[in-house]
């Protein structure tokens, strides 16, 4: 069977494109690629691997000797032995033989890693310390954290210990704390030998609290020194029910024997602990600490900055402003600074949000969102002049801000678009690639996943040519949310065509004129949701290109007459975008067409969406958009809006484009 290049046809296709194409190419990369991948692909070997692997991945041992000697030029064959031989780990029936062979057959790729990975796994639980070094030895890989433990034992069992080994050891405990649940052992093994000082297990002690990790501290604890031992106690017991923890220290039934920073800490977190649930008398209790000298004014700040912060999460504007009126300027924290502005912006009180802004550090105030509102509560404040110098600048960017600002000023838009040429020698190159070519037959083949593998693998040395190169490359295969990921790995921001790529046009076309909605708005959903990945999933459940909940798609499905099955057939295009699309024209028509509503609706549901219809005004402007009291929902909107424009403006170069070669194809007669 001869073995056949799945990705030359595109790239000799490629290679015919203008040295420095268009941002409205009218050339539809995905439909190109499809085309060349389907004239060359080996479609029946192409079915028998996917057959087999699909049979594979469910843990089957099967014997695939014939089935690896008919596909022996198919490029992705090894992924047949590779999923065997993890099989056979997994059953214990694995023999040390075959897989040396199919590792030492497959040097720096993708399954090599990962198999090696597995079996030293099981080298390591079977305390087999002498085939682990062997392998460990010859592994070019990098360790993750519990093979280097089992490296570490079996070095400890076979070598024995060496001043080597102890640095290696010590140097390992400090590093990877909490420790893997195979290396507890660890830690009395250098305890015995004295290789851990005090201030060790303290700093560990303190780090481990300090992410929350109790259970691991814990295990420290007759480690410490006896006043150490003292305030992991009494902290571990704060975490358990800070107030009774608190309250006994007040009472004397408690106490605390710590450093200052170190009680400050404790003391603060446990507040802070509690502060959500009972802001009152947790308020109630840091005063009381300061005034007995158990927290210092400076934690004892941090403490009141926290509380304010937390009444500002619950969106009660009046007691958020008292409880950040006595805390002085400079002591607050960069979240402190925004939550007190982000509390006057939403009451729009300009002259206060003028004079709170005025206090921000640098830093803050060079963000996009601050330099936007410091100049709009100057013009409320008629320091016109003043609001204009910052807008000016601000209009220039390409963002959600940028846009408001350039619509203040009455200015075009500004997109700040950068030519991306197709480099045909790059491209070439990466074309030859094995990688490459693994990463486009897997994903023609619909393993999308080990395809994303074998490009990243393919890609790890890439320069920011390589990955702009990579980019088209992805983008022309219709696999665009690696096309994306590769731009931002170039660094190009200002790709345009490639971070905005306009998919599924012949399909989302006729759909939107059917549902009565505008295209760039449509193109913005899909690119915020799932960046135009048909097999994307959220945490929550949301399926496909327009991540629609389950329980929606067999809603709308219904409507639309359409017979699916949610769980599976929102992955495709053909059942996620109508139902996608008609799911939002019903919010659009249930809005009256306001796309900020039909947005914080699509994202957050109607539910909570007339709540902030009901209680956050009537105007449906920018500061009804910051007064949102979804964080994911404010910023879901604004990405959305800013995205819209950007697909408007991307549009409307491509049909400028097209116009013009109708004309030229057209030439007046005469």
């Amino acid at each position: 069977m001869p073995k056949r290049n799945t990705i030359l046809p595109f790239v000799l296709l490629l290679l015919f494109l203008p040295a420095t194409p268009s941002f409205s190419t009218l050339i539809n990369h995905e439909a190109l690629a499809k085309e060349a991948l389907a004239k060359e692909a080996d479609l029946n070997a192409r079915q028998i691997f996917s057959t087999h692997y699909k049979q594979l991945r469910s843990g089957k041992l099967l014997d695939i000797t014939a089935t690896v000697n008919e596909l022996k030029d198919y490029p992705l064959t090894p992924y047949l032995e590779y999923q065997l031989l993890r099989n056979q780990l997994a059953y214990g029936v694995a023999e040390e033989t075959k897989l040396r062979q199919f590792l030492a057959a497959h040097p720096d790729t993708v399954f090599q890693q990962h198999l090696q990975a597995e079996w030293l796994e099981q080298l390591g639980k079977a305390k087999n310390w002498s085939s682990f070094l062997i392998e460990t030895a010859s592994n070019p890989n990098p360790l993750n954290a519990r093979l280097t433990c089992f490296q570490m034992l079996g070095e400890e069992k076979i070598i024995g210990i060496s001043p080597l080994w102890e640095k290696k050891a010590r140097h390992y405990w400090q590093t990877n704390q909490p420790l893997p649940n195979n290396c507890q052992q660890l830690t009395n093994q250098l305890h015995q030998l004295k290789l851990l000082t005090a201030a060790d297990y303290q700093n560990m002690a303190l780090k481990l609290m300090r992410q929350g990790n109790a259970s691991s501290a814990k295990l420290l604890q007759n480690k410490l020194s006896k006043k150490d031992q003292q305030w992991l106690s009494f902290w571990l017991a704060g975490k358990a029910n800070s107030i009774k923890q608190l309250e006994a220290l007040l009472e004397k039934k408690a106490q605390l024997t710590a450093t200052p920073a170190i009680k400050d800490e404790i003391l603060t977190q446990l507040l802070n602990q509690q502060g959500l649930s009972n802001p009152s008398k947790t308020l109630d209790l840091a005063k009381q600490l300061h005034k007995k000298n158990h927290l210092s004014q400076t934690a004892f700040w941090q403490a009141k900055e926290r509380l304010a912060i937390r009444t500002a999460w619950e969106g009660d504007h009046v007691k958020t402003l008292q409880a950040f009126a006595p805390l002085p300027s400079k002591v607050l924290s960069a979240e402190g600074h925004e939550w007190y502005a982000r509390t006057l912006l939403r009451q729009a009180d300009w002259p206060e949000l003028v004079k709170a802004l005025a206090a921000f550090p640098a830093t803050l105030l060079a963000k996009s969102e601050w330099r936007y509102w410091q100049a709009h509560a100057l013009n409320q404040t008629q320091q016109t002049s003043q609001a204009t110098a910052l807008l000016k600048p601000l209009a220039q960017e390409r963002h959600y801000y940028g846009f408001l600002a350039a619509k203040e000023l009455g200015q075009p838009l500004q997109m700040n678009a950068l030519v991306t040429p197709i480099n045909s020698k790059l491209i070439q190159q990466l074309s030859l690639n094995p990688g490459i070519q693994n990463a486009a037959e897997l994903y023609a083949t619909g393993f999308t996943e080990e395809a994303r593998h074998e490009w990243l693998h393919a890609l790890k040395k890439a320069k920011s040519a390589d990955w702009l190169q990579a980019a088209w490359l992805a983008n022309a295969w219709g696999w665009h949310s690696v096309s994306v990921d590769a731009v931002h790995k170039a660094g190009l921001n200002n790709a345009i065509e490639l971070r905005f790529p306009l998919a599924h046009l012949e399909t989302l076309r006729p759909l939107a004129e059917q549902a009565n909605l505008d295209l760039p708005p449509v193109l913005a959903l899909i690119r915020k949701e799932s960046l135009f990945n048909p097999q994307a999933r959220s945490r929550v459940g949301a399926l496909g290109l327009m991540q629609v909940m389950p329980a929606t798609g067999k809603q709308v499905s219904r409507t639309l007459q359409l017979k699916m099955h949610p769980e599976t057939d929102l992955l495709k295009p053909e059942y996620n975008l109508p139902i996608g699309i008609n799911y939002l024209a019903s919010l659009m028509q249930r809005y009256d067409n306001n796309p900020v509503l039909a947005a914080a609706a699509y994202n957050a549901g109607p539910t909570r969406t007339n709540l902030w219809q009901a209680n956050l005004g009537k105007e449906i402007d920018p500061l009804w958009v910051e007064r949102i009291t979804y964080g994911e929902t404010r910023d879901y909107v604004k990405s959305l809006l800013a995205f819209r424009e950007v697909y408007a403006w991307r549009l409307a170069q491509q049909e400028t484009l097209r116009q013009a070669q109708v004309n030229l194809s057209n030439p007046p007669k005469g």
